[in-house]
């Protein structure tokens, strides 16, 4: 079996080329020997880049080589690693326990907002005990991370202290979403286990990486379709919208809101994390077996890369195969998880356009999440919506819109407004009333992200 890791480290797939991949450092780290390091995370706001850059990759992008700037300010002793959206600094822990490092942060490119927080991990045992240690610190410390992120005006920034707050600052909820958190790299590196081979995303064995998609844009097909895929509702599963109330899929913050809850009645944090972690765990496994079976679903038609954390992209021959794939992979994952696949064909050299009216059909799934509607599994840009699912998916935004700002998936409603006039494209005459109330043409802003 190939290891899980390797030295020299592998890129970061997605980042600047001078980024290594996470899991890749830590496990050299701990095979060092050191028997305590001092531990970084950096995390950032992306949903706002999102909203600002026009498209899910083009704001991963831009926050990837924000974090890269600030990997690169970090200064001597750290080693930096990556992986998503988050940044690992680690070094051998020369400071006390209770002693802060020196605050790692330059700042970032193109005004992404990130949050960092830090954490003294003690190393005892071998090499993989070690590197276990490494990685659920990572957990803990990325929440810290996270939380102040959202909340800049925390004045902690060990982890111990800022998690140690989450009871008064979160509802039981919104502590199980945190808990929920991506992993840094969740897999434990046994030699038995399968790793990534050369050009795979080192966390998803069998997926082929971010890194090769350049190589595509290069030179795209003349024909075929740009294919983009997400799961949805990862974190709180898919409801049936038959009327039923059913749960079609169970996402891991509902796996974890027990352990929420046990927070809240204030089970030490320590203990809490040493619960979640295999929790979290199984479910990254779940995840990159699910890309697994719809990158294979799609082999000898095309190729799809692992471009966004739950998602996928890249080119594929016709729409029946990329159908296939997603309900196969579907079917793998039952009850788990689901994904949508949106698809534009490809105009000439204009890859950007086709991505970009790929992520609108991706969008179109969305709305039509937890329907029996077939184009909830696959939407074609330049197809129109059958009429049973336009009525569900402007209905879906209409309830949206209802619900308010605040309410859970208002994201969905801010790219419906972006996305207007590819609506209206979308959809019969008959609908452009109703369109018009929930995405007026003028007088509404995006919510914010």
């Amino acid at each position: 079996m190939t290891p899980a890791y390797r030295w020299p480290p592998r890129p970061a797939p997605g980042f600047p080329p001078d980024c290594p991949d996470a899991g890749d450092v830590l496990a050299r780290f701990a095979a060092a020997g050191d028997q305590a390091a001092t531990l970084v995370v950096v995390t950032s706001g992306l949903r706002a880049r999102v909203e600002d850059s026009g498209d899910h990759e083009a704001g991963l992008d831009r926050v990837r080589r924000s974090l890269a700037a600030v990997g690169r300010a970090a200064g001597d002793g750290w080693q930096p690693g990556y992986y998503g959206k988050d940044l690992v600094l680690v070094r051998a822990a020369t400071d006390g326990p209770d002693e802060p490092p020196p605050a790692p942060l330059a700042a970032g490119d193109g005004g992404v907002r990130h949050g960092w927080a830090w954490g003294h991990v003690p190393l005892a045992g071998d090499a993989g005990e070690r590197r276990t240690a490494l990685l659920r610190a990572c957990y803990a410390v990325a929440m810290a991370a996270r939380l102040r992120r959202d909340r800049p005006e925390l004045p902690q920034r060990r982890a111990a202290d800022v998690l140690a707050r989450v009871p008064e600052l979160l509802s039981a909820r919104a502590t199980a979403a945190l808990l929920a958190g991506v992993l840094v790299r969740p897999l434990d590196g046994h030699p038995a286990q399968a790793g990534a081979g050369d050009g795979e995303d080192p966390r998803l064995p069998g997926v082929a990486s971010a890194d090769g998609l350049p190589a595509l844009a290069a030179a795209p097909p003349a024909r075929g379709l740009y294919a983009v895929t997400d799961v949805h509702d990862i974190e709180w599963g898919t409801r049936s919208r038959a009327g039923d109330g059913a749960r079609l899929t169970r996402g891991n913050a509902r796996e974890l809101l027990p352990l929420a809850e046990a927070w809240h009645a204030r089970t030490p944090v320590d203990e809490l994390v040493r619960r979640a972690y295999p929790s979290r765990a199984r479910r990254e496994a779940l995840l990159a077996g699910h890309l697994r079976a719809l990158s294979d679903g799609v082999a000898g038609a095309g190729r799809l890369f692992a471009t966004l954390g739950d998602g996928l992209s890249g080119v594929v021959n016709d729409a029946e195969a990329l159908r296939t794939a997603v309900a196969g992979a579907n079917r793998w994952s039952e009850g788990q998880m689901h994904s949508g696949a949106g698809a534009a064909p490809l105009d000439g050299p204009d890859l950007d356009a086709a991505r970009r009216r790929a992520h609108f059909s991706l969008h179109v799934t969305k709305t039509l999440k937890g329907t029996e509607h077939g184009q909830r599994v696959l939407h074609v840009y330049g197809e129109p919506l059958v009429p049973d699912a336009a009525e569900a998916a402007v209905a879906f935004l209409a309830d949206l819109d209802a619900a308010g700002p605040g309410a859970p998936g208002a994201h969905h409603l801010a790219h419906a407004l972006r996305w207007r006039n590819d609506w209206r494209r979308h959809l019969s005459p008959s609908r452009f009333a109703c369109l018009e109330r929930v995405l007026p043409a003028t007088g509404r802003t995006l919510p914010a992200g």
